[in-house]
């Protein structure tokens, strides 16, 4: 293997980085750029038939599908929520039980936002508004709003990034599921190190310490349990609930028993009731999981299996039903919604989509038409694991959550590294001789840290809470943040390594 060719096939990943940072090209330019790039790196040098790149572009897009309507119903339930007044009634209701301003802050920092993130809502648009109130400055408000759920997200979004994981690398979804887990605990704690930077009296924040890793220890060990014992699907609402009911718990007062909170709260129990018993009961989770499922093979080495009953989707969906029914939502107001969230989400999906095309592409070079036969001096994969093996050694653990931040940081997307690395882990773990599985999982929980040095995640909170052009400040502090705790989940991940997991 060359140098040359090891070389050009970070190539990809060079060219995003020019884009995003230096020319600052949105997530949908990076995603339109980079296939076609891939596509020319794939066909010219790389030797890949046109028929194999072509077909491997529609098995990334199917791959990632499932992530996408994820996506999309959590931002048309986010705005469902707030547009019905819901979500602000279901906040003052838990607030009330909760008089120290810190205690407010951590409730929804660490409780609501993994909570909301676990659930396939996403968290900004909620969560940075709540923060304002709590009498967070707008920049740390926003912040704080990815902060809370960053160090636990690989196992949140009701399980789709795992399943995504599973997809691409072939490796069981449990296995990933637990060993993301565990590996999120200690990124969480290092999030909670980041808090206090953003809370509006930084010196008491410091003092108050021990309070706020105690809850990013709490939710992070409670999701760890929920992921081992009831399954990731539902890992992240369990862990935030937890954490939510040990704060009122010890604040003094208890929130107003109000009826009418029921109503607002029963489509979260739709999406969490039918979750816990495909995850927990075994005759429940084999119909689910292996019977109710139907496979698409683009490719024939690579079946791509859609479970409807087991995951988060079809829960999210009928969720959303029932908040238009119970609301009483009038039938021009909900087309009203529909099209704002099409408009606010249609550049993520299609960005999101063609990374998952290009990451597959990546994946599939080297191969001859039917997908029978491998040229490993020409499949991408191979030769920066072998080069990697070749250039660090034993120590290609450390950069690994470095890989899955950068391509978070990048696209604003933890699925793009997913895509374009994940293959890479399952390449290189028996020339090291290590876990495939703790490889793949300290990718995605690397890609998940990203998610605070986002550049695209940040400008969603910012237009929330009233920081519009204060994006460059937040980054100037979580850029350095994020690249910290990926190397320090590196040395982690190269000690488990070490311990021969």
């Amino acid at each position: 293997m060359s140098f040359l060719l090891f070389a050009l096939g970070w190539t990809p990943v060079v060219l995003l980085s020019i884009l995003a940072i230096c020319l600052k090209r949105s997530a949908l330019e990076l995603g339109v750029y980079g296939f076609v790039y891939v596509v020319l790196l794939a066909g010219l040098i790389f030797q890949t038939p046109a028929s194999v790149v072509w077909w491997a572009a529609w098995d990334g897009f199917l791959t990632t599908l499932p992530l996408l309507i994820v996506v999309f119903l959590g931002i048309l339930f986010s705005q469902l929520l707030i547009a019905t007044g819901s979500l602000r009634r279901i906040v003052a209701w838990l607030l009330g039980g909760l008089a120290r301003p810190l205690h407010r802050q951590m409730l929804i920092t660490f409780g609501l936002a993994n909570f909301f993130e676990g659930a396939s809502i996403i968290a900004e648009p909620m969560v940075a508004p709540m923060l304002v109130v709590t009498e967070v400055k707008p920049a740390g408000a926003a912040a704080l709003s990815i902060i809370g759920y960053s160090g636990l997200m690989s196992v949140e979004m009701a399980g789709i990034i795992i399943t995504v994981l599973a997809l691409v690398t072939g490796l069981p979804f449990y296995d990933l599921g637990v060993a993301a887990a565990w590996m999120s605990v200690p990124a969480t704690l290092l999030m909670a190190l980041c808090v206090p930077f953003f809370l509006p009296d930084a010196r008491e924040a410091w003092r108050q310490l021990p309070l706020i890793l105690a809850c990013s220890l709490a939710v992070s060990l409670a999701t760890l349990a929920a992921a081992v014992w009831l399954g990731v699907a539902i890992a992240g609402m369990v862990g935030g609930l937890i954490l939510i009911a040990i704060l009122l718990l010890g604040g003094g007062t208890s929130p107003d028993r109000d009826p009418a909170i029921i109503r607002d709260l029963a489509p979260f129990a739709v999406i969490l009731v039918p979750l816990i018993l495909v995850n927990t009961i075994p005759w429940m989770q084999d119909l689910t999981l292996r019977r109710l499922i139907f496979t698409i093979s683009l490719i024939p080495i690579h079946p791509i299996t859609f479970t409807p009953f087991f995951s988060a989707y079809l829960y999210l969906f009928l969720a959303l039903m029932l908040t238009v029914v119970l609301l009483r939502m009038p039938q021009e107001e909900l087309r009203q919604l529909v099209t704002v969230s099409f408009n606010k989400g249609w550049r993520a999906l299609a960005a999101m989509g063609l990374f998952g095309s290009m990451g597959q592409i990546i994946a599939y070079t080297g191969y001859a038409p039917g997908f029978g036969q491998l040229q490993q001096l020409d499949n991408i994969p191979w030769i920066l694991a072998a080069g990697l093996k070749t250039y660090t050694g034993s120590l290609y653990p450390l950069f690994v959550p470095l890989l899955g931040w950068v391509g978070t940081f990048l696209t604003g997307y933890g699925v793009a590294s997913l895509m374009l690395f994940g293959e890479l882990q399952v390449q290189a773990a028996p020339l090291l001789g290590v876990s495939a599985t703790m490889l793949a999982a300290g990718l995605t929980v690397g890609a998940s840290i990203g998610s605070i040095s986002s550049p695209l995640k940040i400008a969603i909170a910012t237009a929330m809470c009233g920081a519009i052009g204060q994006e460059g400040s937040i980054l100037r502090l979580t850029i350095p943040l994020g690249v910290g705790a990926s190397l320090l989940m590196g040395v982690v991940l190269w000690m488990v390594g070490l311990s021969g997991y």
